[in-house]
């Protein structure tokens, strides 16, 4: 975006170049109108969500206290991603990577998760791996979340198959192909099926972090696929 092009007659080549700088100087204006307007909008409502929160501590009736707690929650939780996703798609932007172990990053996962342990099934193999640990267990946490809401029996198991980690739901497969799933700006059809913003963060991070997101039904199952880009 910071790159200009220089042109120094009004022939052909000449019109072509300054339609390329023209281009140029116009995404880099709708690029950062884009990011004042996430800033202003997340900061905007970070503050009736605070205000609400507090107002319902307030209420006797607890079963209505923990279902507006739960709604709160996720409405922070939506914007720290959305947070999350401008900083990941920042050309600027470069992950952090360390050797961290997957156990802790499916522990840090599951905190991230409204829901009981009992709807995640544990079966793998404790590989390390050299990634980002916050935004990979936000990749984790995305898709178990989707696999909970959206199987048939509300339940998720990962399982390791050599350096692929999978994440395996009951479920009919998928009327698309998955790229269609990754794109942003959900339909609503996708929104429907719980596969709108959550899965195009996840694409995102993925590919800043050396993986491809693979998909397969099989056997009834809908099976999710961390790869990494080498394979």
């Amino acid at each position: 975006m910071q790159t200009r092009i220089s042109y120094e007659y009004d022939d052909e080549i000449g019109k072509i170049a300054k339609s390329f700088d023209d281009a140029i100087v116009h995404i880099h204006k709708l690029s950062t109108s884009k990011n004042l307007f996430m800033r202003n909008l997340m900061h905007e409502l970070k503050t009736p969500i605070t205000k609400g929160r507090i107002i319902v501590e307030m209420i006797d009736d607890n079963a209505t206290k923990e279902i507006l707690v739960r709604a709160f929650e996720r409405m922070n939780e939506l914007i720290s991603e959305l947070a999350e996703l401008e900083r990941v798609t920042e050309q600027s932007f470069e992950p952090y990577f360390e050797y961290t172990l997957l156990s802790d990053i499916i522990s840090q996962s599951t905190e991230l998760l409204m829901t009981s342990n009992e709807s995640v099934v544990i079966e793998i193999d404790d590989i390390s791996l050299n990634t980002d640990k916050k935004l990979m267990s936000l990749v984790l946490k995305n898709l178990i979340d989707n696999g909970i809401k959206y199987s048939s029996n509300q339940a998720v198991i990962l399982q390791t198959r050599y350096n692929t980690i999978e994440i395996i739901s009951r479920g009919k497969v998928l009327e698309h192909q998955l790229s269609y799933y990754t794109e942003p700006f959900s339909q609503g059809e996708k929104r429907s099926a719980g596969f709108g913003l959550g899965l195009y963060i996840v694409h995102s991070i993925l590919q800043r972090l050396g993986y491809r997101l693979g998909y397969k039904h099989r056997q009834g199952n809908n099976i999710f696929m961390l790869i990494p880009k080498e394979k």
